[in-house]
């Protein structure tokens, strides 16, 4: 299992969860609006300096899946000019979830 870490600009929220949804992925956990600086562009604070915020997103998927999201991204990112997400893959070791 992988745990993919997406950070991007609160106003491209759609299209990562277009992402998603072409992917299959119905499972996630989103943090709305959170302050910080992206690898490229400016901080987003949520003050009259620094404007904005950005979302973060956490979803935790097969290896394989997770390689197919990370590819989507690099394509998102290709194409979107000046907006764009971070994302990073990490290893889960174990996982509980939810019952049915």
């Amino acid at each position: 299992m992988k745990m993919v870490f997406l950070n991007y600009y609160v106003g491209i929220d759609d299209e990562v969860k277009e992402i998603l949804e072409a992917l299959g992925i119905r499972t996630y956990t989103r943090f709305p609006e959170v302050e910080g600086r992206l690898s490229h562009g400016e901080p987003r604070e949520k003050t009259h300096v620094w404007p904005g915020s950005n979302s973060t997103m956490l979803v935790v998927v097969e290896e394989g899946v997770a390689d197919s999201l990370v590819r989507k991204v690099e394509e998102l990112n290709a194409a979107a000019f000046g907006e764009g997400i971070d994302a990073y893959v990490l290893d889960v070791s174990r996982s509980v979830v939810a019952a049915a």
